[in-house]
C-alpha cells in the first residue's frame, strides 16, 4: 500500500521543470565594459578661456623729478592690466598605454581673443597734468610637453608639462598738456617669447575613437619692455616693462586613430 501511494506522488508532482532560454537570458549577469586603448596618435579641436595677467612696471629717471612729484605717474604706469577673452585652436599627440599608465607628448596651437587698453587722465605733475594711456594684447599660444596619466577604464586624469611661446604687445604713451611735439613720450613693443607652462585635465573615452577632454594650463611667457624719451631729446627718460602669465582653461573633442 504504501509503495502505491510513493508512486501516485510521484505521478502527480510530475517531472521538474527546467527554465527556459528566454529566462535564462534574463538572469545572465550584463557583460563588463570594455576599456578602450589609450596608445597611438590622436588629434582634436579645442576651445575655452583665457585670463591673462599683466604685471607692469614703470621707472622714471633724471629729468623726471622725485617722489612726490613722479608718484602718480609711477602708480599709474604699474598698475597691473589683467583682461579676460577666448582661445580657440587645435591639438596633435601620441600616448603609449603600459597598464593603466599612460604616457605621451602632445602641441598644441591657438588664437587668443585676450587684448585690453585703459586711459590715465589728469594724472598731477606739479602745476601742470598729463594722459597716460597703456594696451596690451597677445594673439596666439603654442605648447608642446610630456603628459602622464592613470587610466580608469574609460576615464583618464593626467597632468602635463613643457614649453610655451606666445607674443606680448605692449604700448604705453604720456601726454603733457599742453601738447606740443616735446611733451609726448611713447613706446611699443612686440616679442615672441619662450615660456614654460604647467597643468591638467580629465578626459574621457565615448567609443573607441572618440573621447571628451577638459584641461587647465598655468602659463608663464616672462617679459617685454621698452624705453622712452620725451620728442625733443631733452631727457626724462622711462622704462616701460610688462610680465605676461595665463591661466587657460580649454573643452576638447579628440579623435584616436
Amino acid at each position: 500500500m504504501l509503495l502505491v501511494l510513493c508512486l501516485a506522488a510521484m505521478v502527480y508532482a510530475g517531472p521538474e521543470s527546467l527554465p527556459s532560454d528566454k529566462e535564462m537570458k534574463q538572469v545572465a549577469p550584463a557583460p563588463a565594459p570594455s576599456c578602450p586603448d589609450w596608445s597611438g596618435f590622436y588629434v582634436g579641436g579645442f576651445g575655452g578661456y583665457v585670463r591673462s595677467d599683466v604685471d607692469r612696471e614703470l621707472s622714471l629717471f633724471g629729468g623726471w623729478g622725485s617722489p612726490p612729484l613722479t608718484t602718480p605717474a609711477l602708480i599709474g604706469g604699474s598698475r597691473d592690466l589683467d583682461f579676460d577673452g577666448g582661445e580657440a585652436g587645435g591639438l596633435i599627440g601620441y600616448n603609449f598605454q603600459f597598464n593603466h599608465w599612460v604616457l605621451g607628448v602632445e602641441g598644441t596651437g591657438a588664437h587668443l581673443w585676450a587684448r585690453d587698453s585703459f586711459i590715465d587722465s589728469d594724472i598731477p605733475y606739479g602745476p601742470i597734468d598729463f594722459r597716460m594711456s597703456s594696451s596690451f594684447k597677445t594673439d596666439y599660444l603654442a605648447t608642446f610637453g610630456g603628459r602622464i596619466g592613470y587610466a580608469f577604464c574609460r576615464w583618464l586624469p593626467y597632468v602635463t608639462g613643457g614649453a610655451a611661446v606666445g607674443n606680448l604687445d605692449y604700448t604705453q604713451v604720456i601726454i603733457f598738456r599742453p601738447v606740443s611735439p616735446g611733451e609726448i613720450e611713447a613706446g611699443h613693443e612686440e616679442d615672441t617669447n619662450l615660456g614654460w607652462m604647467v597643468g591638467g585635465g580629465l578626459e574621457y573615452a565615448l567609443t573607441k575613437h572618440w573621447s571628451l577632454r577638459a584641461d587647465y594650463k598655468y602659463v608663464d611667457l616672462g617679459h617685454t619692455g621698452f624705453k622712452s624719451n620725451f620728442g625733443d631729446g631733452g631727457g626724462a627718460a622711462a622704462t616701460q616693462r610688462a610680465d605676461l602669465t595665463e591661466h587657460n582653461a580649454t573643452f576638447a573633442i579628440i579623435f584616436r586613430f
